[in-house]
């Protein structure tokens, strides 16, 4: 047996590496490390949908989450299906990412069945630790698990934010879109300001400007200020709101300009669930653009 120990080949007990060798490094793990690279981002992207934004696998989770409540233990099987898609997204994606993915998807395959009982802290907690395997390569990611600087937040993603995410983690709790949260508040069109929602008012308020404080375009940020208006009289006294209509008209032009397409006015409707995908969700139709 032949033992080679550093600084031995001066002696002639040892051969130093080859050039090549030392060049080279042709290791597993090496040749792995940019397949997995690859990996994680692609199931990222699906996941995230950066950096468009349009419909990814996210919308659809938040959504499902959302209705588990109400119709989990009536159709388990189709919260089963949502579980499915998580992993076949994460398949190709590092171990550590698989297992992150696997938490979220198995919360599909138990939570919903106990209907109202259902642990939306373990989701939550399982949607940030998704979010945390794929914060170096998403930044939609990056800000699920935590808010970055100021003007920093790219102004596509506030646009989502706005106008095609359930609002399954906000105070609203639901599979609707902000916009919508927002219409039964201040209205689309002019109306009175519910005397009983000053709380709902308060906290949506206080959403707008985190997104006004982070977006990273100052046209988006100046349609944001005008969508918070309403907000912000009727928090100092005045109810009577002239409505979205127009400065979601406003903000949707912004939004183009940055690449993102928003519902148009003809989209969007007053009442209904608006925004994220025209596919129906379990017997939800999300009427916005698709």
């Amino acid at each position: 047996m032949t033992v080679l120990l550093g600084g031995c080949s001066a002696a002639g007990g040892g051969t130093d590496p080859s050039p090549s060798d030392s060049a080279t490094d042709s290791s597993p793990t090496a040749a792995q490390e940019p397949q997995d690279e690859a990996g994680l981002s692609a199931a990222c992207t699906t996941f995230w949908g950066d950096p468009e934004y349009i419909d990814p696998l996210s919308r659809t989770v938040l959504a499902h989450a959302a209705s588990a409540s109400e119709i989990g233990p009536s159709d388990p099987d189709f919260f089963t299906l949502t579980s499915d898609d998580i992993e076949t997204a994460f398949e190709g994606s590092p171990a550590s990412a698989q297992e992150t993915a696997g938490v979220l998807a198995d919360w599909f395959r138990t939570e919903p069945a106990r209907g109202a009982d259902a642990d939306l802290d373990a989701f939550h907690s399982a949607w940030e630790g998704l979010a945390g395997s794929c914060q170096e390569v998403s930044a939609a990611a990056q800000w699920a698990v935590a808010s970055g600087e100021d003007g920093t937040k790219p102004a596509a993603l506030v646009c989502a934010d706005v106008f095609d995410t359930p609002g399954t983690l906000t105070h609203f709790a639901n599979a609707n879109v902000l916009t919508s949260n927002m219409f039964k508040l201040v209205g689309l069109y002019p109306r009175a300001v519910p005397a009983d929602r000053e709380q709902d008012v308060q906290d949506t308020s206080e959403l707008l400007t985190a997104a006004i404080a982070a977006v990273d375009d100052e046209a988006v940020r100046s349609a944001l200020e005008q969508v918070r208006a309403p907000f912000r009289d009727a928090l100092e006294g005045d109810t009577r709101s002239e409505g979205l209509g127009g400065p979601l008209a406003e903000l949707g032009t912004a939004c183009e300009a940055v690449g993102y397409s928003s519902p148009g006015a003809g989209e969007i409707d007053n009442d209904a669930v608006v925004g994220a995908s025209a596919e129906d969700q379990h017997g939800t139709n999300h009427g916005g653009r698709s």
